[in-house]
């Protein structure tokens, strides 16, 4: 027996031309809930996306009715691709053979799906930690005051791959306006370096990062006294600057630092008002809710600390390249600096995604698992049934190595059709979802529509287990049908 005739007879049980009458009531309720989900995205398009606060700083939220028809939108048209899907299946082949190829297109197509999801969460985490964070860091260890950090800056800037460099000088304040304090991380940038290294130019609103090294641009609050005039500038994170604090630009907030000033009996907190000049949106609830910037010099003055910084900020041409870039400023510099990466500086978050990531893989795992359990029964019936064109098959000549090839034929074609289908429905899914997006409480997630990004590594991945649990199935129905005698086929003949 030739290899393509036994690949024509392990389709040919497949196949049962019978059922091809339920075909067109599928496709019907298919179409009926495509046109009703395209129609819902349609009219939400042309009519735009309402907010539910107009005069929220960042948000975009839309009204709850607008979320819920979005999303019944975008669900509807997927349910409607897989009753159709269904329905074709069901047209085509037998019962059991259809319901294993839906089980291993769930499995494909439901991890890829997952997969992106979780990693576009993961892409969305990494830009904003490196637009409020550099990609490098260099400090000095043991406490030591970082002075010479003119020489170090442009030391760096020296090394291939760094694109800028800026100081910074970091302490932890409190910060309060009227009755409302708050703890804070007081955060000294250079104005003239540091749009070159952090994203903080595109993140702010209503000011700019100038405005630090010219207070004068930022207007005054007709309230306050004369002093406010001459107070330097502050840029608050959106939380604080909304929430917390609720200010505006021009008002004044006072920055206390508990041990920054010496007075008679020792170490006493020191007080300092600076001016709103706006307040930034990182998309980071730590980073809005925590974090304020003032120039580096008004810093070193505030905290008593003189030509002094924390650290250096650089950015590098490729994130990617970010520890590759830390250890050559690390062998220029020498052993008096420690150069960490941002990966490093958040190593544990990381590490935290990625094996939530390989946990959600294994689970989603099993869908496939349970589907190559469903081939293993179909195949095992499959040769109760064909019994007799099996019998027939051996002896008009059939070794048993080319009855055991039909039914692992025939667990491959179960296979490749379920992936086949999976990894287009669960590309076009993801497609889907980035074109339309699942709108996200923002209060909760602090992203408005659910990110996706796909990884060809991470579908290959899941195909390739798919596949091979499939292959796997095959196995032992494949030589329970070898081993199987004419004679007990024909038996009862």
């Amino acid at each position: 027996m030739t290899r393509g005739f036994e690949w024509f007879v392990a389709w040919r049980h497949l196949r049962d031309p019978e059922r091809r009458s339920r075909r067109k009531r599928a496709f019907k309720v298919g179409l009926v809930l495509a046109l009703l989900g395209v129609a819902d995205l349609v009219f939400l398009k042309l009519h735009g996306s309402p907010l539910r606060d107009p005069y929220a700083f960042a948000s975009t939220r839309p009204n709850p009715v607008y979320e819920w028809l979005h999303v019944a939108g975008v669900v509807d048209v997927i349910v409607a691709g897989i009753v159709m899907y269904v329905g074709r299946l069901f047209a085509r082949f037998t019962l059991f053979t259809a319901i294993s190829i839906f089980g291993v297109f769930l499995g494909t197509a439901a991890p890829i799906v997952a997969l992106s999801v979780m990693s576009g969460f993961e892409a969305d985490l990494k830009g904003k930690i490196r637009g409020a964070k550099a990609d490098v860091v260099i400090t000095v260890p043991d406490d030591r005051p970082f002075l010479d950090w003119p020489r170090v800056r442009q030391t760096i800037l020296s090394v291939p791959g760094v694109s800028g460099a800026t100081p910074y000088l970091e302490a932890e304040v409190m910060v309060r306006s009227g009755a409302s304090p708050a703890g804070i991380v007081l955060r000294g940038i250079d104005p003239a370096s540091a749009a070159s290294v952090l994203d903080l130019g595109r993140a702010t609103r209503e000011c700019s990062i100038a405005d630090l090294a010219h207070p004068e641009r930022v207007p005054v609050d007709p309230l306050s006294d004369d002093s406010a005039k001459d107070a330097p500038t502050i840029i608050l994170g959106e939380e604080l600057y909304a929430r917390t604090l609720r200010v505006f630009p021009g008002s004044l907030v006072d920055l206390v630092c508990p041990l920054c000033k010496i007075g008679p009996n020792g170490p006493m907190p020191g007080l300092k008002s600076f001016r709103v000049a706006g307040h930034f949106y990182s998309g980071m609830y730590e980073f809005d809710a925590k974090l304020a910037y003032v120039a580096l010099s008004e810093a070193q003055a505030f905290l008593r600390l003189p030509g002094e910084v924390t650290g250096i900020d650089v950015r590098a041409d490729n994130p990617d390249n970010a520890p590759r870039i830390a250890a050559a400023i690390g062998a220029v510099l020498g052993p008096g600096y420690e150069a960490q990466s941002w990966e490093e500086l958040n190593r544990g978050l990381f590490m935290a995604l990625r094996l939530e990531k390989i946990a959600m893989f294994v689970v989603l795992t099993f869908i496939a698992l349970v589907a190559s359990f469903s081939i293993v029964s179909t195949l095992i019936m499959m040769a109760t049934e064909k019994a007799r064109e099996v019998a027939i098959l051996k002896a008009m000549g059939a070794s048993d190595g080319a009855v055991e090839r039909v039914f692992v034929a025939e667990g491959l074609y179960i296979g490749l059709i379920g992936l086949v289908s999976g990894v287009l429905v669960g590309v076009a899914g993801c497609l889907l979802i980035k074109r339309y997006g699942l709108p996200l409480p923002s209060d909760v997630y602090y992203i408005t529509q659910l990110p996706v990004v796909m990884r060809t590594s991470e579908i290959m991945i899941v195909a390739g287990s798919a596949l091979g649990l499939c292959l796997l199935a095959t196995i032992y129905p494949a030589r329970l049908a070898a081993r199987m005698r004419p004679v007990d086929g024909l038996r009862y003949e």
